[in-house]
């Protein structure tokens, strides 16, 4: 009953709520886990998560392409600081939310990067936790014909010695970018950002376990107590969400065990053809 398009709403929805902002990303937490978690700390760690990105950006940088700009709370803050920025995403829905508080100067392209063919160049290709999606070797294909300047990709990789298959590892990805890009970008930034990142899904577990669990659990009891059929209603209608709701939730050393969180900066070497 609770598909992918109904968390992305809930998510933005809280993001909105919480801070104003609508982010979809995960949090930085500069100084890591430092007493109770709120939502209103996942919201602050969010607009920190935006500013790390943005510090790394390279020197000169006036137009943006943000691939994979979901709900566009990145791209409406990128512009809010003055840059000229257009988006790519597949997904109409999350599209039609992004056009709803955007400029309409800013172009939302609805496709897959990888499927990309406008002609029009970027000073910044940007990825935030979006690069992991694409097939990396063709979206380093894209970034040759399109960024003039540089690509910052704020994302996470499999951790090297873990079992899982589904995304690229870091290794992977280096050597793919020797492979596509050649001499023509360097790596000037590649910091390992795990322990900022993964507070965030400490977080989401303390909020779920220690405060949402018990809430839906005394309420479904007194709806037991005193309105049966309504309860049975409920239990029967959202049978699978309260199941994944009451099993214990340990995304934090799920994540920490199998992904290592890293920002990467590619700038195009002086001379290289743009």
């Amino acid at each position: 009953m609770f598909g992918k398009k109904f968390n992305l709403d809930l998510e933005a929805l809280i993001s909105q709520v919480v801070n104003g902002h609508g982010y979809l990303h995960y949090g930085y937490w500069e100084s890591g886990h430092q007493g109770e978690f709120t939502l209103a700390r996942v919201g602050l760690a969010q607009q920190h998560y935006f500013d790390k990105m943005v510090s790394v950006f390279p020197p000169g940088v006036q137009s943006i392409l943000d691939v994979g700009s979901g709900t566009g709370s990145n791209a409406l803050a990128l512009v809010n600081r003055g840059y000229q920025v257009d988006c790519v995403c597949p997904s109409s829905h999350l599209n039609q939310i992004a056009r709803a508080k955007l400029p309409p100067a800013c172009q939302i392209h609805e496709t897959r990067f990888e499927d990309y063919r406008e002609s029009a160049r970027y000073d910044l290709l940007l990825f935030s936790e979006s690069f992991h999606y694409l097939d990396t070797r063709a979206a380093l294909k894209q970034i040759d014909q399109i960024a003039k300047k540089g690509v910052v990709i704020f994302d996470y990789f499999i951790r090297e010695g873990s079992s899982e298959r589904k995304f690229i590892r870091h290794q992977a990805f280096k050597d793919a970018i020797a492979q596509e890009l050649g001499d023509r970008f360097v790596i000037s930034e590649d910091l390992d950002l795990t322990d900022k990142i993964s507070p965030t899904f400490e977080a989401l577990d303390q909020i779920k376990n220690r405060f949402l669990k018990p809430f839906v659990a005394q309420s479904l009891e007194d709806l037991r107590r005193e309105h049966r059929l309504t309860n049975l209603l409920v239990r029967l209608l959202f049978k699978k969400p309260l199941q994944k709701l009451f099993r214990k939730s340990d995304r934090y050393t799920s994540f920490v065990q199998n992904y290592e969180y890293r920002l990467i900066r590619l700038d195009r070497v002086a001379g290289a053809p743009a």
